[in-house]
Order: structure tokens, then sequence, then C-alpha cells
């Protein structure tokens, strides 16, 4: 009852604000919602500071404070955890590494260290991986993956020469050939990988792999290619300064394709629900399947459709439909692999993309059906109010174009048994 009493004074802080916005009351409100701003960073902190994460949610406070509309039937304290927690992921994903990892990967480091914190707190031990695996819903091997490879792209200047006075090791030299067994990487990691490297000249390409792969060092590389040593150094450093480059530049690609304007032909991003749009979808589908052609591996789509959202949207007003899209994509989010995409499909669904994933569909489409009744099921009760239906189709046995996979998984998506709420 004195939680009710402290949020209603908080909403009647704000609109007053609105019809006077004087400067001590936007101090006081700034001051109101701070454990609103610090909970929302707090979810985000094992990526960046939380220091700097609080000062970020703050700019997206002011916003929802300059942007708010009382007569649009949306609590301000609603509308402002959106545009905190919105301003806090623009920040993050603007911020960039030399060689930056993929999102999903990030995203997932982060979900492994903050359960490991968590459970170290509860058990006043350091956690197994099987615990940390458990607690986040992923497999053992995932979590040794993230642990092991946490320095695997840090970067150091391999400029730096040895000090004649000093014993230590340069730089490159401290690069050990046995810590980048290619047997380390993800899958997902070596494709990456794999894909830069074809991009270097012949030369280059075998210096690194005699160098990094086969455990050889510069003394034996120039013996085996005939060439001299210092140039065996000059390749190497040559050769690496390529990858970044061209590793980075795929990272500003994508940067630049996130930051579109949410409008027009080349949006990317949804406005309502933070997935990517149907038209991105469509793109990255097509891309997945010409490099699933190459790589003679499989992409599996699955679709999503709710049912029910007209009679929400006449019953509860527009925004509840827009709560329910962007909460929906979030758990999709949060149930699926960090490689898989997820976009929206239609007005009332979703379309995610799982590349290397179509012996495990099956499995994914059991997982998504439970977890989808029991998270529909804990907003609306057991009203039936929201059903779900999924469809789904793996190439290349249900298509090779993007159309056909998409026409498969529709069809079937309409024959699929529903799921009450």
């Amino acid at each position: 009852m004195q939680l009710n009493q402290m949020n209603n004074d908080s909403e009647e802080l704000v609109l007053r604000y609105l019809e006077n916005p004087r400067p001590e009351l936007k101090d006081l409100i700034m001051v109101t919602y701070t454990s609103l701003v610090e909970r929302t960073a707090r979810k985000f902190s094992g990526i960046e500071a939380f220091e700097d994460l609080v000062q970020v949610g703050y700019i997206g406070l002011l916003n929802a404070l300059s942007k708010f509309d009382p007569t649009a039937g949306v609590r301000f304290n609603t509308y402002a955890t959106y545009l905190v927690a919105g301003e806090i992921k623009h920040y993050l994903r603007d911020k960039s590494q030399t060689i930056r990892q993929p999102a999903w990967l990030q995203e997932l480091r982060h979900k492994v260290n903050r359960a490991a914190a968590a459970l170290q707190t509860e058990l006043n031990r350091v956690p197994t991986e099987r615990e940390i695996a458990d607690a986040i819903g992923i497999s053992e091997s995932s979590v040794h993956e993230v642990i092991v490879t946490q320095d695997l792209l840090r970067v150091g200047s391999l400029d730096s020469m040895q000090n004649a006075e000093d014993d230590t090791e340069s730089e490159i030299d401290k690069i050990d050939a046995a810590q980048f067994s290619p047997e380390q990487l993800s899958v997902e990691d070596r494709v990456v990988l794999e894909h830069a490297m074809d991009q270097l000249r012949d030369l280059e390409k075998q210096v690194l792999t005699m160098f990094h792969f086969d455990a050889m060092n510069q003394t034996e590389i120039a013996a085996k290619l005939d060439i001299s040593c210092n140039y065996v150094s000059h390749i190497l450093r040559q050769s690496l300064s390529k990858l970044r480059k061209i590793l980075t530049t795929e990272e500003t690609k994508d940067r630049m394709l996130r930051r579109q304007e949410t409008s027009g032909e080349n949006n990317v991003l949804d406005a309502a629900s933070g997935a990517y749009t149907e038209a991105y979808f469509k793109t990255r589908l097509e891309e997945e399947l010409h490099r699933a052609s190459f790589e003679k591996t499989v992409v599996a789509l699955m679709l999503v459709d709710f049912r029910g959202l007209e009679g929400l949207r006449k019953f509860y007003g527009e925004q509840s439909v827009l709560d329910f899209l962007c909460d929906a994509a979030e758990f999709f989010r949060d149930n699926v692999r960090r490689l898989d995409v997820v976009a929206r499909y239609g007005t009332t669904g979703f379309a995610i993309i799982l590349p290397s994933g179509g012996k495990n569909i099956q499995i994914v489409k059991d997982r998504l059906h439970e977890r989808l009744m029991d998270w529909v099921s804990g907003r609306y009760g057991s009203t039936g109010a929201i059903q779900t239906l999924i469809g789904e189709a793996i190439s290349p046995v249900d298509g090779r174009c993007g159309n056909e996979l998409t026409q498969r998984a529709h069809s079937l998506m309409i024959g699929s048994d529903q799921i009450a709420a």
C-alpha cells in the first residue's frame, strides 16, 4: 500500500511539472526516479562501468520527461523505464572495440558474468560451470567457451619493441600459437575468422597459419619458406593489421545499420519492439541461406504469430499492444541463442532465423511452446485472450530461397495447434 502511494506521488509530481515546468520540480523528479535509473542500469553493469550507465540512464529519463504524454494512457514509470533502457542500449551499441565481438557473444558474456557474480554471493564460493549453465539455461560447453575466450580478442601493440634492459617479452612474442588453436573457437568465431583470412594474400595466410596454428616460431617459418626472419616479422604485423581492419570494417557496417533512423526504406530496428524489421529479416534470411549454401550447412526459420491482440487493443488501448510486442521481443531474445535473429513478421508476429540450427529446430520449437505458454499465462492468466501459432521450415529441405522458406513456415503455422494462454 505504501509502495503504491509512493508511485502515485511520483506520477503526480510529473504531472505538476508538465503543467508548470519549473527547474526545481525537474531536479526533484531526477532524485525521485534515481532508483528506477539505477535498477535499469544494474541490468547492464557487467558490460560497462555502473556509474557510466547511470549517467546515460539519466539522459533517457530526461528524454522521457520531455516526450511524455499523460493522455496516452500509460504511466510515466512504465514509459521512463523503456526510454532509460533504450538509451543505455544505444550507448552500449555505439561503444566499439578495435576487434569487436558479435553482439550475441557480448550479451552471452554479460549473462554469464552476471550469473556467476550472483551465484558466488549466494554460495559463498566460486560457482562451477555447470551451476552457471543451469542458472541461465544454456549448455555447460557454452559457458566454458565464454570463460576461456574472455581475452581471446584483446588487442596489444605489436609494434612495441622489447627494451634492451628488459627481460620481458615483447607483445608479438607473447602470442602463443597454442592459445589460438581453432579447436578453442566456437563455430561462429571460426566462420568470422575464416572469412577474414580469405581476404589476405596466400603468403600472409601461410605465415599466420604456421605461426598461430602450427606453433612454429619466426626462425622456423623463415627457413621453411626460404625468406628472412625480418620479412616474416613484417608479414605478421602487416597481416594482423589487415585482419583488424577487415573485422573492424564489418563491425562498422553493422553498427551503421543499427544506427539508421527508424523511418523510411533503410529501417533496421522496429521502434515499437526493438526487434529487427521485417524488411531486414528478409534481407538477412537471404544472406544466411547464401552462406549456408556455400558452407553446406542448414538454416532454420520459425514464424510466431499472436492472435487476440485486437481484443487487447479494444479493451486496454493501443499502448497495451505495443507493450506486449516489446515484451515478446525481449522474451524471444532471452530464449534463443545469441547468434539467432529475432525480427518482426506481419503486424502481430515475429520471425526467428536460426543459422546452423536445423537439426535442433524441434527442440527449440518445443521449448518455445512450453515457455510461451508460461509467459503468456503469466501475463493474462487462464483467460485464453491470447493464442500463439508457431510454424517452422528448414533449408534446403523446405526451400532454397527466402520466399520458399517463409511460405513453407507460414503454411505450417496456419495448421499448427494453438497454445491457449
